[in-house]
């Protein structure tokens, strides 16, 4: 639904953030306390599988906004219990029953109800039902509607009578008897059922309704019924109907085949007040066929495309997405778009209660950004940021959190800055955390996982770590529980180092964090940061996972920087952000030699360490240890302000397997901190620069010394050098008969050293 308060975005959307709780009074307060659910049958101990409603409107005073309802109401129930004795329905204290019987197999048997408060009737059931059976509930009734925020509306358009429904959240009770959550309370609307529905009106009326018109009876009394049924699972909020003088007519929606259907057509519904019946309210209307082609792309085809779409007028600021069929105030493009959008998220997969009602408006919200990025064909970026940059929330998310824990407030629960446009904005900053490709396919999980059924966020939050394989507990937890945002100080520097050329950035989260209960403002929002720098003239995108409140990166470039921006397209939701001058940190470790995971020929006696920054360090900073040759001594060759900073051992590391550690107690001169020396993995050369961005912290490196090559080591020295050269000759010719030497000049092993052994020696000596 669409909020119509002025003080709402220009966008349009749908919501009823104008209705403030003041219309909850008329109950008893025992009704608004949270306790009062404790009084009645567990809401998991039924099932409602179908619903066969018939009803007349009549005596329809649209001075007074009532009419006369006359109904009944046939449920198939089934226990979930072990022994039902109770179910309890709403239905408003304006309404006399006028039947009430269970029918138990082929028995009809009356029962009576208990009115424990003005929304609530609990039926003595006529024996305990076990587990699993079924029982029909018929409640006849009558009575005077009573509108309570717009639940039933009995008005004019255009000076002729209109009558139409809008139950969401807690309305339906007012105009029809139905397994519901208590008024005023977080609600649940898990439970949902398959419908008939019979509207008798006057026979000038047109009546659009859920599902698939079945027929229309002409009756005596100048009256006309209507009868709809859906075979899709409805949650009673979403069963609606209107009744006027419509113009109408239908445009067909051909579709291909897919994972849910097969190739076909399908009725796109609408009907118009008369006076507003122009061709462009038509045309504006019926670009809900290319929404439709448009979405099936993105989330999978329409979720009810065995019985229809629809839409028709009604007399309400905004729109509500009643299952099959919106009711519209306006011919807006992006209501248009959001409503049909939550026949995916709302409808096909409903929030259970709504302190989740983000996962119905949000996404319907953030459809009307992808509307506008894909609606020309191809992606259009731009479209695209500039439709979600128009919903960003209003206070940035600084006193409210997506997650309304406040769900008996109308206020709260459709509120535009966080069920609506902070809600999208969640979607927004999770497609850029996971990537395009993952993000949609959370999406298509999601559906297929709970489609036709209800979801709250940690259903949701579950899809998307499956998908991903991320843990996601962080990002829902700060931007859909808590409450706030961040906000950035941020610096840089461009640097060259040995020849490299390296970006340094520093960046600070300043925003005011708070204590207690959530939602709260956190210390630290983690998100992933696009810096757009501009090297060798070209902008290149850098991708900061920003973790700490105050971090520290450093990236190796292939020029010097010259120009860095901020986030920004954005894909962060955030407040104030200050570019300031560059604070230098703690030194990282850019390179070593040998390098990580390095595998070398016999010769190593020197292991050269590269820092960002020129450094403070001794020998003590430095360790190497062989994992069979144990801790090795060595000396350190640097002075002050060298860098690379080089150890040297006595002579050339035996063959093994090495780690050398960096303790951190080396800092940097231009700022006095601690390394920040962690690698993430010690044997790979990517890993480098070292670091998580905050000072303290070893640096560990591992590499690997080859045994030496003893083939035309005539001294066994493990060198090849002019020294094994000359004992080769002095061998050949005789002048060195040590038997060592001799063997070891025996290069093609025929027992003796001759000149058959030259073209071996001289291979192994030179490589060749």
């Amino acid at each position: 639904m669409r909020p119509t308060l002025a003080q709402d975005h220009p966008t349009t959307l749908c919501g009823r953030a104008h209705l403030s709780a003041q219309s909850l009074t008329d109950e008893p307060p025992a009704v608004l306390d949270a306790s009062s659910r404790s009084a009645r049958d567990a809401y998991d101990q039924t099932d409602v599988l179908h619903y066969a409603l018939t009803l007349e409107i009549s005596n329809l005073n649209t001075g007074a906004n009532n009419c006369t309802v006359t109904g009944t109401n046939v449920m198939t129930i089934r226990s979930k219990s072990e022994s039902l004795s109770e179910f309890t329905f709403r239905l408003h204290s304006n309404y006399t029953l006028t039947t009430l019987t269970v029918t138990d197999g082929m028995t009809v048997i009356p029962v009576t109800a208990a009115q424990p408060s003005n929304t609530t009737r609990v039926v003595s059931l006529n024996r305990p039902y076990a587990l699993d059976e079924e029982f029909i509930l018929t409640v006849g009734y009558t009575g005077t509607s009573i509108s309570l925020d717009d639940s039933i509306d009995v008005t004019t358009q255009g000076g002729t009578p209109i009558v139409y429904t809008l139950s969401e959240p807690f309305g339906e009770y007012t105009w029809w008897p139905c397994k519901d959550g208590d008024r005023a309370q977080p609600g649940d609307n898990s439970d949902k059922a398959t419908m008939e529905f019979s509207i008798t009106t006057p026979n000038n009326y047109v009546v659009p309704s859920n599902g698939t018109l079945q027929g229309v009876d002409t009756l005596s009394g100048n009256r006309k019924r209507y009868r709809w049924a859906t075979n899709y699972p409805i949650t009673p909020y979403l069963v609606s109907f209107a009744a006027t003088n419509y113009n109408t007519w239908t445009r067909t929606y051909t579709f291909p085949a897919g994972p849910y259907n097969p190739a076909g057509t399908m009725p796109v519904e609408f009907y118009i007040y008369p006076g507003l019946d122009t061709p462009t309210n038509r045309t504006n209307w019926e670009k809900s066929l290319n929404m439709m082609a448009t979405y099936r792309g993105i989330y999978g085809e329409y979720p009810f495309v065995s019985e229809k779409y629809g839409i028709y007028n009604f007399n309400y600021g905004g729109g509500m997405e009643h299952q099959t069929i919106t009711g519209q105030g306006s011919f807006s493009e992006s209501l248009t778009a959001h409503e049909l959008a939550h026949q995916w998220w709302g409808d096909m997969i409903t929030c259970k209660n709504w302190g989740h009602i983000w996962l119905n408006e949000g996404f319907a919200t953030y459809s009307e950004c992808l509307w506008e990025e894909r609606k020309a064909g191809g992606i259009n970026s731009a479209a695209y940021i500039a439709a979600i940059n128009a919903r960003r929330p209003s206070s940035n998310g600084a006193t409210g959190s997506t997650f309304r824990y406040n769900a008996t407030s109308l206020n709260s629960i459709f509120s535009s800055t966080y069920s609506y446009n902070k809600g999208a904005w969640v979607l927004h900053m999770l497609r850029h955390v996971v990537g395009d490709a993952t993000f949609f396919n959370i999406l298509a999980a999601y559906r297929t996982q709970y489609a036709y059924g209800a979801a709250d966020t940690e259903d949701f939050r579950a899809v998307a770590e499956a998908v991903s394989g991320r843990d996601l507990a962080a990002f829902f937890d700060q931007w859909v529980y808590q409450k706030g945002a961040p906000t950035y100080d941020w610096g840089w520097q461009s640097t060259n180092v040995a020849g490299q050329n390296y970006l340094l950035a520093r960046i600070a989260q300043t925003q005011t964090a708070t204590a207690g209960s959530p939602p709260q403002t956190l210390n630290e929002y983690v998100m992933p940061i696009d810096l757009v720098a501009i090297i060798g003239g070209v902008p290149q995108t850098i991708v900061l996972q920003n973790d700490a409140r105050s971090e520290w990166f450093v990236v190796p470039t292939t020029a010097p920087v010259t120009a860095v921006s901020f986030d920004p397209t954005p894909w962060i939701l955030r407040g104030t952000t200050s570019n300031v001058a560059y604070v230098p940190g703690p030194p990282k470790v850019v390179a070593t030699s040998p390098s990580p995971g390095a595998v070398l020929p016999y010769g190593v006696s020197q292991v050269a360490v590269t820092y960002h920054t020129p450094v403070y360090t001794s020998l003590g900073d430095y360790t190497l240890v062989g994992d069979t040759t144990g801790p090795q001594s060595i000396s350190i060759l640097s002075v002050l302000g060298d860098n690379p900073i080089v150890v040297a051992s006595a002579g050339p590391l035996p063959a093994d397997t090495y780690t050398l550690t960096v303790a951190d107690n080396v800092s940097a001169m231009n700022s006095g901190l601690a390394l920040d020396g962690e690698l993430v993995d010690a044997n790979n050369p990517s890993a480098l620069p070292s670091g998580d961005g905050l000072p303290g912290g070893d640096a560990v490196v591992r590499f690997t010394i080859l045994p030496c090559e003893t083939s035309a080591d005539i001294d066994a020295n493990c060198l090849h050098d002019s020294a094994d050269v000359a004992l080769f000759v002095q061998t050949l010719l005789g002048l060195d008969s040590d038997p060592d030497h001799m063997t070891r000049s025996d290069m093609n092993n025929n027992g003796e050293a001759d000149g058959d052994d030259i073209a071996a020696f001289v291979a192994a000596t030179t490589g060749t």
